[in-house]
């Protein structure tokens, strides 16, 4: 028997696209992405989130990681599952974009959020994007209940994005119908380590014959190790079975807190976010971005300083001049300071939008291993 007529006999068996030859496979030869539109975090990964993956935010308490997953499901949201493309051309300044027909039957993307710490709230996912038609939440008692709940999802093929909040908040059975005066040694890791290996056979049961592969959002916490003398004390909650499960590793930190001159309440925080591993992109880069958690002057809630971004990058490719604290657009303007700069480009969409054009193309260039 050839071997192409063994392909026939075996995806007959296990079903299509279970045994294919890879250079005529379409969705190995490109992994589509989706961007997030906070820029800068888009290129630290690659190009956008990658689907069909699992990817690992960690972090320690407040430093952003509900808030950027909440950015990363409404993305997804502005997707359609059908065809994989945008449905909105998205202004990232405003939050606001004009929708597109992206094909016959668009239909946006649906995110399951399984709420262990039992802090989900429509009314901040909403001020973070996300449609709350298109988000359904999971709360069970303890942890095997969530995880089987979760797998039947998955399988299902009727979810695109799965967010575990948090990792560290998973509690097993055991732990709630023992005594707290009992120790249970490494409960967590196993149950963690079988739920990865669940969720994995669930992703591979669906992806290849699925347009958008299903795609796995862990948000997991920072711990120390007790008497360690030398090298990194920190570690994290479920194992080490978790980080070789995903193929994208991001540690998210609070650099600061956005606040005007009068010194208010702050109205965003300064993120920053490094991408530990990555099996789909270049990996060890990091990016520096503001995040905006309430409307405040010309800002938006939700919204991250996309135009600083842009003239950081662009000034990096030779897109924009500097000479001391003075820029110079492409097209001829001079302005003093980044924060002037970056208020001309919001104002000239054109403009922003062509600048990001050729960031992406130098981007895409440099990953494909130009050395120009």
């Amino acid at each position: 028997m050839s071997l192409k007529d063994l392909m026939k006999s075996i995806n007959k068996r296990y079903g299509d696209s279970c045994f294919v030859q890879a250079s005529n496979s379409e969705k190995l030869n490109t992994r589509k992405r989706i961007e997030t539109g906070i820029m800068s975090f888009d290129l630290a990964l690659g190009g956008g989130v990658p689907l069909g993956t699992i990817i690992t935010l960690k972090g320690e308490f407040s430093s952003g990681k509900s808030a950027l997953a909440h950015r990363i499901g409404a993305s997804f949201q502005r997707t359609c599952r059908n065809c994989g493309n945008p449905m909105v051309i998205w202004n990232e300044a405003l939050q606001d974009g004009a929708k597109v027909q992206c094909c016959d039957d668009p239909q946006p993307m649906r995110v399951v959020w399984f709420d262990a710490e039992g802090s989900y709230q429509n009314s901040w996912a909403s001020r973070l994007g996300m449609d709350s038609d298109n988000t359904y939440v999971i709360r069970t008692e303890f942890a095997e209940q969530g995880i089987d709940v979760a797998d039947a999802v998955i399988r299902s093929g009727e979810c695109d994005l799965l967010v575990v909040d948090s990792v560290a908040a998973l509690t097993p059975s055991v732990e709630i119908e023992e005594s707290s005066e009992k120790w249970q040694v490494g409960v967590h890791a196993r149950l963690m380590n079988k739920a990865m290996r669940k969720w994995v056979s669930a992703q591979n049961a669906v992806g290849m014959a699925k347009v958008v592969p299903p795609t796995i959002l862990l948000i997991n916490q920072i711990r120390m190790k007790i008497g360690v003398m030398y090298g990194n004390p920190e570690t994290s909650p479920g194992g080490k079975g978790l980080d070789f499960a995903a193929s994208v590793i991001c540690k998210v930190k609070r650099k600061g807190y956005v606040e005007d001159k009068s010194g208010s309440a702050p109205f965003g925080q300064d993120m920053e976010v490094t991408v530990l591993k990555n099996k789909t992109a270049p990996p060890n880069r990091s990016c520096l971005f503001s995040l905006y958690f309430r409307d405040k002057g010309s800002y938006v809630a939700g919204a991250s300083n996309i135009a600083e971004q842009l003239v950081a990058v662009a000034e990096y490719w030779g897109f924009i001049e500097k000479g001391g604290a003075w820029f110079t657009l492409p097209d001829g303007s001079k302005y003093q300071g980044a924060v002037k700069t970056a208020e001309a480009l919001i104002s000239d969409e054109g403009l922003m939008f062509d600048i990001k054009d050729k960031i992406w193309a130098n981007e895409v260039s440099w990953m494909s291993g130009d050395e120009d």
